[in-house]
């Protein structure tokens, strides 16, 4: 691979083993190989260290001490030999060719600095999982996020809302230039603030259907309401540290719930008038999503709890960071890093 076009994999994981190992398979399963794989191993987790003994001599595996996710990729990007850093997920699952087609976007547009692609449901994938895919695909759920979970139809130009960490692939020429890397101690999101700096700072943008990859969803409840109460409380975070990064959209949800709650004190014929007319709008989106006709009544139900976490985590992100900033903490409490990178 040319030095121009040279790729590294960087992944972090933990606790996941089955599906790491099916990333694994589809990323060896065949054609052009990236310059490396570079895999970091969060915290203590004997299952995949030993997982990943089967793919020694393929594989830089590397012992994290459980560091918070943006510091944990900066620290592996810093160890990346190739000029693109390809980060993915250990929940993906990558076509055929991926590597080669990333390849030739790179070299067929030399003044792109980030490449992206969509998201498709695993084929067999169970209810619950099928249920989230259409949530977050659908305008009522995902707003002008649709795009990071939905497979992207053409190749084009994007901005940074469009494009999602667990497909995302960074030219690390532009990050050392400029002086950027991943935020550290962000519940999530660290790399929406990445790319909102990045845009500013004039990097230009592909998000292509040519690296469209699976990507495994959330099997429970209580797992997905964890996920999406941790995207509404890193958002706060970044939009506390970078004012650009924040969009109106991500402040409707925590908007709306304070709005709720107000109107339950002050008028509670307004607050039952507004529920019915949400209620509402979330049945048409869930009738006119693209689920099948059998998950399309638990696209509906978790609507509200979807907007509901998100919200509570946005507003929990906000109050977090306004005791951080009274308090003048050098390193924010929920941090859980051992050591710096």
């Amino acid at each position: 691979m040319p030095a121009e076009t040279a790729i590294s994999v960087v992944i972090i994981t933990h606790a996941r083993p089955e599906l790491l190992r099916a990333f694994l398979d589809s990323a060896f399963s065949g054609g052009v190989q990236p310059l490396e794989y570079i895999i970091g191993v969060n915290g203590e987790d004997p299952a995949s260290q030993r997982l990943l003994e089967e793919y020694k001599g393929r594989i830089k595996k590397v012992a994290l001490s459980g560091m918070c996710r943006g510091e944990a990729r900066a620290c592996l990007a810093g160890r990346a030999l190739g000029r693109w850093l390809c980060f993915l997920d250990d929940d993906t699952v990558l076509p055929p060719g991926y590597f080669s087609r990333l390849a030739e976007l790179i070299e067929n547009n030399p003044d792109v600095s980030v490449f992206g692609g969509g998201q498709g449901l695993q084929p067999g994938a169970g209810y619950f999982e099928s249920t989230v895919y259409s949530l977050l695909s659908s305008p009522w759920g995902g707003g002008p996020f649709t795009e990071r979970f939905s497979p992207v139809q053409n190749t084009g130009r994007a901005g940074p809302e469009k494009f999602i960490l667990c497909n995302l692939t960074l030219d690390g020429d532009f990050l050392r230039s400029h002086g950027f890397s991943f935020e550290g101690h962000l519940t999530s999101a660290e790399e929406n603030l990445l790319l909102n700096r990045m845009a500013r700072a004039g990097a230009k943008m592909v998000l292509s259907s040519s690296l469209n990859l699976i990507q495994r969803r959330r099997r429970d409840l209580g797992g997905f309401i964890r996920q999406v109460f941790g995207s509404g409380r890193g958002r706060a975070q970044i939009s506390a540290l970078y004012r650009p990064a924040c969009s109106r959209f991500t402040l409707l949800p925590p908007g709306a719930l304070l709005l709720g709650a107000v109107l339950g004190i002050t008028a509670p014929w307004l607050l039952a008038w507004t529920g019915a007319l949400y209620m509402a709008v979330s049945l048409c989106a869930a009738a006119l999503c693209g689920a099948a006709p059998a998950v399309k009544p638990a696209v509906f139900a978790l609507f509200p709890a979807l907007h509901a976490a998100y919200a509570a985590g946005w507003l929990y992100g906000a109050v977090e960071v306004l005791f951080e900033n009274i308090l003048r903490r050098p390193r924010p409490g929920r941090c859980r890093c051992e050591e710096k990178p």
